[in-house]
């Protein structure tokens, strides 16, 4: 059912974005259209016009273009992000196991705690642009900390102890970039550009006259962008819809063998 809400929710959203874009497409052009005179055959109204139209609709494609890249390139690194730290949980967590001795059970109960606050807090604090849960770090503190206080006595030992030290450092990079995901404003920077060039090139649509063919050649462009800006908009917030980026592999843990540990606490 939370699924088909937040299917639900992000067509609406895509919906909206679309009929927006639609309505300020042709507001502009009626705008310019009263205001601007369509000028007389000679005087070359129109060739200025398609001129401007052309050079701006580079301009304004260009921003869409690059930024929707960027925003994509962003939402790729996250996915690739939440797989990378799962694998090193899994890592610090199956080598405890191998490392044997009072510290297994407490580390891997841990890490499985972990796993569940990230997955039903730290998802919503980030979504929310609150930051990382402090809860989590915690915990993250106290599995290093035991894993600092390790006594290897043999090479097993010690190759497995620098391990598992390696890897939980890298699950606190990894915490990092998750965060920068959610506290970059990049994207507000470019709203405003879009909305203005969006503007711009429908209002030196203002030389054709309102017919209906015109009328709907407008809002097919109109209806285009509003489906690029829909999206880049999804991407610049990977934790919320319409976007949202499900921790599927930290779900995925907690439905193996750490699972059984967090029940087991």
């Amino acid at each position: 059912m939370d699924d088909i809400g937040d299917f639900l929710s992000s067509l609406a959203t895509g919906i909206g974005f679309v009929l927006a874009t639609v309505a300020l497409v042709l507001v502009s052009y009626f705008i310019a259209r009263k205001l601007l005179h369509p000028g007389v055959e000679g005087d070359r109204t129109w060739d200025v016009a398609g001129n401007v139209a052309v050079r701006v609709a580079t301009l304004h494609g260009l921003i869409l273009g690059l930024v929707y890249a960027q925003e994509l390139d962003d939402y790729k690194g996250v996915r690739s992000t939440l797989t990378d730290e799962a694998i090193a949980i899994s890592d610090v967590y199956n080598d405890a196991r191998r490392y044997g001795g009072p510290i297994t059970v407490p580390v891997q109960g841990q890490l499985a705690t972990y796993l569940k606050v990230v997955v039903d807090e730290e998802w919503d604090s980030l979504a929310q642009h609150q930051g990382l849960s402090p809860k989590a770090w915690q915990i993250w503190e106290s599995v290093y900390d035991q894993l600092l206080g390790l006594m290897p006595a043999t090479d097993r030992e010690h190759y497995l102890s620098n391990r598992m030290r390696d890897r939980i450092i890298a699950v606190a990079r990894y915490r990092q970039l998750r965060e920068a995901a959610s506290t970059s404003r990049f994207s507000g920077l470019f709203w405003g550009p879009a909305l203005i060039g969006l503007v711009l090139v429908s209002a030196t649509f203002y030389i054709y006259r309102p017919k209906r063919t015109h009328l709907v050649l407008f809002s097919l462009f109109g209806a285009y962008s509003g489906v690029i800006l829909f999206f880049i908009f999804a991407f610049a917030n990977p934790y919320a819809n319409p976007g949202k980026l499900e921790p599927r592999p930290f779900q995925h843990l907690l439905e193996g063998d750490i699972g059984k540990s967090l029940a087991s606490r």
